[in-house]
C-alpha cells in the first residue's frame, strides 16, 4: 500500500465540517456583520463559545482558543449569535438606512 503524508495528514488539515465556500465572500449590500472586541468575552479574556455552538453554518469560527472569526460566505444572516451572545459583542447592521443621512459628525 502507498500513502503519502500529505494522503495520511489530509483528515487533519480541515475540520470535518469544511466545504468549499457555496457562494462569494459578500454580504448584501447594505449589511455588515461587526464584533466588538472589547465586549466579546472570547476575545482574549476567557472561555465563551456560544456564538460557534449555534451557529449550523459553521460560519463562526475560533483562531486559536480566543480569537473568534466570521466567515462571510458561509454566514446565512440568521442572527442566532446575536441572540446568544452574552455581551451583545456581535451586531448585524443595516447601513443603508445609514447612508445618505447627511450626517458628518
Amino acid at each position: 500500500m502507498d500513502c503519502s503524508r500529505r494522503d495520511l495528514l489530509k483528515g487533519f488539515l480541515k475540520p470535518d465540517f469544511w466545504e468549499e465556500p457555496r457562494k462569494p465572500a459578500v454580504l448584501p449590500d447594505g449589511v455588515d456583520i461587526l464584533l466588538d472586541k472589547d465586549a466579546c468575552i472570547a476575545w482574549g479574556k476567557g472561555m465563551c463559545t456560544r456564538c460557534e455552538d449555534v451557529c449550523g453554518e459553521h460560519a463562526l469560527f475560533f483562531v486559536g482558543l480566543m480569537n473568534p472569526r466570521v466567515l462571510l460566505d458561509r454566514c446565512t444572516l440568521c442572527a442566532n449569535c446575536v441572540d446568544v451572545c452574552p455581551t451583545s459583542a456581535i451586531t448585524v447592521r443595516d447601513t443603508t438606512t445609514e447612508a445618505g443621512t447627511g450626517d458628518t459628525a
